[in-house]
């Protein structure tokens, strides 16, 4: 038995260490976090005024602060193997594979799952004691009926979407020269309906961007019109009505996102004797995630179809 669990440990581990979610490389990745909470600090915007005369008095102000606070959210999975599978020698190998990219995936879904929660959803700020509820205001999402041509019917992802959120960056000066010379990215999680949208719209406007569009449905490239293009099924949507879904895709700045690890994927192989000595392979993780601040994230609704 002893054999049996060290090769599972070794395998195990070589598996899992690989394990990377779709969206994680495009958030600020804080690592070894304490404690019950992680507050980023941000320093407030401030003004000069303008100086009236000679030898003015001097007037200050003091720094103005406030904390967005992330609290974790921890997850596991656990798989049972009987002693009589462990002990079977053509199942020391296989099994262990097959356990290890499951885990691997299921943790990678539920890191991505957490980001968008975080990116989309309620988010805290203030003094620990004194914490306030902030939600992504109305002002940072695209209608789902939003279009140019004066229409009033909901659409899916169109051009003029996507022209109209990332314009929201520029004018909220989160996004722009100094930003990208920084390293910062401008990024959009969609699912394939989307981007099939997207091919529609082309064709029918007739857009000289349809050979880049047909790239990236196919998968060919993920980057167009400055934005980078993140394929997932897991975003938020609404209970079908009438045949019809809204989709929530949320565009942000990579920089501008706060994904914090307590700790990474960790598996752990260990024997049970209150199950007849069977195998337990259990993997855990806990992350959190926020916002910066609101200007950073706009959620697009998309209608589909259910």
């Amino acid at each position: 038995m002893q054999a049996a669990r060290n090769m599972f440990q070794s395998s195990m581990e070589q598996v899992a260490q690989q394990a990377a979610s779709r969206l994680r490389s495009y958030a600020t990745v804080t690592t070894g976090c304490t404690g019950k909470s992680q507050a980023h600090r941000k320093i407030l915007p401030a003004e000069m005024q303008d100086s009236t005369g000679r030898l003015q008095p001097t007037v200050g102000q003091e720094l103005l602060l406030s904390q967005r606070y992330l609290f974790p959210r921890k997850a596991s999975l656990t798989t049972y193997l009987d002693e009589d599978d462990a002990l079977d020698i053509d199942m020391q190998v296989a099994p262990t594979g097959e356990i290890g990219e499951q885990h691997r995936s299921a943790a990678g879904r539920k890191i991505d799952d957490i980001l968008i929660a975080g990116i989309l959803g309620t988010n805290l700020e203030g003094l620990e004691d004194n914490m306030t509820s902030v939600a992504l205001p109305a002002s940072q999402f695209i209608a789902v009926n939003y279009r140019r041509d004066g229409g009033t019917a909901n659409t899916g992802l169109t051009l003029a979407k996507l022209i109209r959120a990332k314009g929201k960056f520029g004018k909220a000066e989160v996004h722009g020269q100094e930003q990208k010379q920084a390293g910062a990215k401008v990024c959009m999680a969609v699912s394939q309906d989307e981007l099939d949208n997207l091919l529609y719209d082309v064709e029918q406007t007739g857009s000289a961007d349809y050979n880049k569009i047909r790239s990236l449905v196919d998968g060919e490239v993920d980057y167009f019109m400055g934005i980078q293009f993140l394929r997932t099924e897991r975003l938020p949507q609404t209970v079908p009505s009438g045949g019809k879904i809204t989709r929530t895709c949320p565009m942000w700045v990579s920089t501008g996102v706060h994904l914090d690890f307590w700790y990474d994927v960790t598996t752990k192989i260990s024997e049970r004797n209150d199950l007849s000595d069977a195998l337990q392979i259990r993997s855990k993780i806990k992350v959190g995630a926020c916002r910066k601040q609101e200007e950073y994230v706009v959620g697009v609704y998309c209608e589909q179809d259910a």
